[in-house]
């Protein structure tokens, strides 16, 4: 399952997401909407790796793929 811990970006002045948490359970499908800036892009690449959290963690057992178009 991949875990979000309290986990918080913003850029200069601008605050992307605060406090976020959430459990996506095995074989869970979930999909990300929202507006242009709202921190979607920055959220996935925060979980995979590609950018780091202000505040926060995440967790997911090593075996997992996790796949993004």
């Amino acid at each position: 399952m991949l875990q979000v811990h309290n986990l918080s970006k913003s850029f200069q002045d601008q605050v992307l997401f605060s406090d976020v948490s959430f459990t996506i359970n095995k074989g869970e499908r979930v999909g990300l909407v929202g507006r242009n800036g709202s921190g979607k892009s920055t959220l996935f690449k925060i979980i995979q790796n590609q950018e780091s959290a202000d505040e926060g963690e995440v967790s997911f057992p090593n075996l997992y793929t996790l796949g993004s178009l």
